[in-house]
């Protein structure tokens, strides 16, 4: 099995040249053509949510979710995030634009233009509305805070809606070991905001993307995994962990080069692997900008909402309806003989796409519906495609009774949120000495 330190060399390898050459990877979907792929033609309106930070791995888990929970066709893809893998190019890349270029601002920080205008944050809406007059720059927190009809209205007639949701970058800047809690806050809130596009916005078209992902190392670093920038300092434009930005011609020792987007005036360096370049100041452990697989392969998830009465939905209605996974016995036999004894179950589907987890109550009833046994609880959750997997053995306790062996006996099955009705299994019990002194269910 390869080790991720082993892939992230063999990666660096892999990709030097082209990043050297192009400044990205040949034949792959890249993050600067995200509008034009994804928006500029779309048939219907289109909400488009950027989550600061995404990574890829985290939207696996959110797109397998929102399959399970909504009526919906969803997709997941990837594609190569701009480098730097940093914020403020990665949000000017998923911007309308021809070409993007660099400046350097009088505060000495390089700035990103869209097609010569700024794309800083009170910069992004005039170049939404430039290429769509009908489109509105909204962020994840605003929103929340709005009652129903306020943030409708926001929406109200336009094509293009841009959403800016920020929880794993913003908390990272907090206490970097609160990170991937933070991812699984985000899926909460992604999920949250999916629902208000579909049931307060009428949006049935959601893509949902990110900047940049990120690396994290959860122990201390070694001196192995920094470098010592070696270029002169007059060189320098601009330092982080995972990127160096240089006037043109510099030459720094122990990093890879990697085109600058199309601009002439300016050299980029990236170091291998998961090595940070070494500054002043924290933030160590969580960090982007390089040109790892975790900070470069950005997801892009692609919803359909499919509405009940539309013909697809009505054609592939058992496909969009999501059901809880069923659980039934599996065991043959239905003699009981025994006061202690265990059964079988097995959860008849594995969870996925439309098939969510459920939990079940197991007890025996009389014929008259009086309980008979202690209550038994099973988490039918599993993943696995394979039957084996999906099989329970359950111990039940009987009442201390009287039994007789010519009436019915019923195992109930029940699905705890009571959303279908039970199962009953008929069993007979033939226990010759049933009643004891002590009744433990007394």
């Amino acid at each position: 099995m390869v080790s991720l330190e082993e892939l992230g060399s063999n990666w660096s390898t892999a990709c030097a040249d082209n990043l050297a050459e192009f400044g990205k990877i040949l034949e792959v979907p890249q993050q600067r053509e995200f509008y034009r792929a994804y928006v500029k033609n779309a048939d219907t309106r289109v909400f488009v949510i950027i989550s600061d930070a995404l990574r890829y791995e985290v939207a696996v888990s959110l797109a397998a979710e929102l399959r399970r929970e909504t009526q919906a066709d969803v997709k997941i893809g990837s594609q190569e995030a701009i480098f730097p893998t940093v914020t403020k190019f990665g949000m000017a890349a998923l911007l309308p634009h021809h070409e993007l270029t660099a400046e350097l601002k009088p505060n000495g920080i390089v700035g990103v233009l869209a097609d010569g205008i700024s794309t800083d944050a009170g910069y992004r809406e005039g170049i939404l509305k430039k290429e769509n007059p009908s489109s509105v720059l909204l962020k994840y927190k605003d929103i929340i805070k709005m009652k129903r009809a306020e943030r409708s209205d926001l929406v109200k007639g336009m094509d293009v809606v841009y959403i800016y949701h920020d929880k794993i970058d913003e908390t990272s800047h907090t206490d970097e070991s609160l990170v991937f809690g933070a991812c699984d806050d985000t899926i909460t809130e992604l999920k949250n905001m999916v629902r208000i596009i579909v049931n307060e916005f009428s949006g049935t078209r959601i893509l949902i993307t990110s900047d940049h992902g990120f690396l994290y190392t959860y122990k201390p670093l070694s001196e192995d995994g920094k470098v010592d920038k070696t270029t002169a300092a007059a060189e320098d434009i601009e330092v982080d962990r995972r990127y160096l930005i240089t006037k043109k011609g510099a030459k720094p020792e122990y990093l890879l080069p990697v085109k600058f987007m199309d601009d002439m005036q300016y050299d980029a360096f990236a170091p291998r692997e998961s090595v940070r370049i070494k500054k002043k100041g924290g933030g160590l452990n969580f960090v982007h900008g390089g040109i790892s697989l975790q900070e470069m392969v950005v997801p892009v998830i692609d919803y359909h909402y499919r509405r009940s009465d539309s013909a697809e939905y009505k054609k592939n209605k058992t496909k969009y309806e999501t059901k809880p996974v069923s659980l039934n016995l599996l065991s043959a036999n239905r003699k009981i003989s025994n006061m202690i004894f265990s059964l079988n179950f097995y959860q008849k589907e594995a969870v996925a796409d439309n098939r969510e987890a459920a939990t079940y109550l197991l007890y025996f009833v009389d014929a008259e519906n009086k309980q008979v046994s202690d209550t038994q609880r099973v988490i039918a959750d599993k993943t696995s495609d394979n039957n084996q997997d999906r099989t329970f053995r359950v111990s039940f306790n009987l009442k201390s009774m009287k039994y007789n062996s010519k009436e019915s006996y019923y195992l109930v099955i029940a699905e705890e949120s009571g959303l279908s009705l039970p199962q009953r299994e008929e069993f007979t019990i033939d226990i010759a000495f049933a009643v004891d002194t002590f009744d433990f269910f007394s």
